[in-house]
């Protein structure tokens, strides 16, 4: 099995690390499933991205593309991943009935959240999947495929992507954190490296959020000491990277990490840099050496993008929530345009189906009408 480093971003095939770096956490790194590897009946073809609690794959289900998120072998990353996918169920839109039946037939929105599958061949009321795999045991989720890059990558290749554009990102990934706004709940762990980005047919950015983060309500006394783990320093709120066994955690942390991602698309650079660099020395950055986070881009100023990604990156003041920071900025660039989806090729059939039927029955019809005028 291979093993990566999520520091250094190493992946090795022997299952040993070796590092430069004396802090590098090498031989702790994640063992990770590789190609053709199978989990049940699942075939992994792709890593897609590692995280902290977490890997997410593509794979396959028989000739059905799928993505496969398999968590750390942790007590911490299992639970988050269960609670995960046991929101995501209650979440995901019905996938039989009739209602289901009759949305197959008319053209589907882009889902900003994943759209949960069942685990096993055979449905079952659990949400998740449990195995073992090579003596370990594994618990992982299975998601509807979706194209497109992690949003990391697409700033690599981008650095500085049209403001419009990254407006409309954020805006998005506000709105798949509705559910958990309207909730009460904190995510705790947005990063660039959770947003999977698609480009739809007129260029514009579509988001998928792959993860739901923490999931933990906010107000709630230790609720951030399973993030001091799992979230990543360079885009956690400062209020709970300076004291995180005291600090409570509101909705605002959120809006905290949604803006500073916002910074990164705009500035072309992450506020805080965090490759090869150790947890306390961003911690020290974010919260003892701040220095002034400017996106250097007049035109920016002038429209009062400026001030709002101020707003959502203040110690004080800050947004309630991340639906009051995509409100600030729908009031500059509106809603992000609609997107035209494909109509099912279904739809087709069945509308040549009825069509033929139609003809027949008119050809019948005709044919019953010439024998009586006949007779």
């Amino acid at each position: 099995m291979n093993r990566f480093c999520e520091r250094c971003e190493r992946v090795t095939v022997d299952g040993n690390l070796w590092c430069q770096d004396p802090d590098c956490p090498a031989e702790e790194g994640y063992e990770l499933l590789g190609y053709g590897d199978f989990l049940g009946d699942l075939k992994v073809t792709k890593l897609v991205r590692v995280w902290r609690s977490a890997a997410v794959y593509e794979a396959e289900r028989g000739k059905l593309p799928v993505l496969l998120k398999v968590a750390h072998p942790t007590d911490a990353c299992v639970e988050r991943l269960k609670r995960e996918a046991a929101a995501l169920h209650s979440l995901s839109p019905a996938q039989s009935g009739p209602v289901a039946l009759v949305r197959s037939f008319l053209p589907s929105s882009r889902p900003t959240l994943p759209v949960i599958l069942p685990p096993y061949p055979s449905k079952l009321k659990r949400p998740f999947g449990e195995i073992t795999f090579r003596g370990e045991p594994r618990v992982y989720s299975v998601y509807q495929y979706a194209r497109g890059k992690v949003l990391s990558d697409v700033l690599l290749e981008n650095p500085q992507i049209w403001h419009s554009q990254a407006a409309w990102v954020i805006t998005a990934v506000a709105e798949a954190l509705r559910p958990l706004v309207a909730g009460n709940r904190c995510h705790l762990c947005l990063t660039p490296d959770i947003i999977l980005v698609d480009t739809d047919r007129h260029g514009n950015l579509r988001p998928l959020l792959l993860d739901l983060g923490l999931i933990l309500e906010a107000g709630s006394d230790g609720a951030v000491h399973e993030s001091d783990r799992l979230s990543e320093p360079a885009y956690t709120a400062p209020e709970l990277l300076a004291n995180s066994h005291d600090e409570i955690p509101t909705l605002a942390a959120d809006v905290y990490s949604l803006g500073i991602i916002y910074f990164e698309m705009l500035a072309g650079r992450p506020g805080f840099e965090s490759k090869l660099r150790r947890d306390d020395q961003l911690r020290e950055d974010v919260t003892e050496n701040r220095k002034p986070l400017s996106i250097d881009r007049p035109e920016l100023d002038q429209s009062g993008v400026t001030a709002i990604v101020e707003r959502a990156l203040a110690s004080t003041g800050r947004y309630n929530n991340v639906i009051e920071l995509a409100a600030a900025l729908t009031k500059i660039y509106s809603n992000p345009p609609p997107e035209r989806r494909p109509i099912p090729r279904r739809l087709y059939l069945l509308l040549a189906l009825v069509g033929t039927f139609l003809l027949i029955a008119a050809a019948f019809a005709a044919a019953t009408l010439l024998q009586v005028i006949a007779r």
